[in-house]
């Protein structure tokens, strides 16, 4: 377990470069019931990319036909959390449209269950096995887009508000767009 330390500490070093230094400012919650229950979890299917909070496998090809937006935060990032809050809003607005928001952290499911609970936030969040760089994501935040499907059609580093008329447009037309500038 030693030898991973430098290595783990090296990741978390490298990620907090596409979060920013400002993990003490507070986030705003919502005063919403979160969607996911602090259950105990039950044993991890590793040979799935992500799982549900109670460690079941998802699959995104189980949204065939639908839109995914995959954001990528941790607990521990400050823009991940500001963003949270708009990602919600987007969700909501764009529903009717087809989309569906996931939200993936690589941390343990008991750090994301408790930590959503205490904020209290909404969505549909979910644990991405292995660590971020393990599947070549090397910042948080970061979100993907996916086509109906199930094609990448874009991806977006840094954070957005995201249920801003400018974001709502580039999630319908999967174009790019700048992050916001660092607070």
């Amino acid at each position: 377990m030693k030898s991973r330390i430098p290595a783990l500490s090296l990741l978390a070093l490298a990620l907090l470069q596409g979060c920013g230094n400002d993990a003490a400012e507070s986030a705003a919650t919502t005063a919403s019931t979160p969607s996911t229950e602090a259950a105990a979890p039950q044993a991890i299917d590793t040979n799935a990319k992500f799982v549900d909070l109670q460690g079941q496998a998802v699959e995104l090809s189980a949204y065939a036909g639908k839109k995914v937006f995959l954001n990528y935060w941790a607990t521990w990032c400050a823009p991940c959390i500001r963003e949270i809050p708009s990602i919600a809003r987007a969700s909501a607005e764009l529903e009717d449209e087809g989309y569906v928001f996931l939200l993936a952290s690589d941390e343990a499911l008991d750090t994301i269950g408790d930590f959503l609970v205490e904020r209290e936030f909404e969505g549909t969040f979910i644990k991405l096995n292995k660590f971020f760089g393990a599947w070549g994501i090397n910042a948080v935040p970061s979100s993907e887009l996916y086509d109906e499907n199930g094609n990448l059609v874009v991806t977006w580093a840094g954070a957005f508000e995201w249920d801003s008329p400018e974001m709502l447009d580039a999630i319908r037309n999967g174009t790019p767009k700048e992050p916001l500038p660092a607070r």
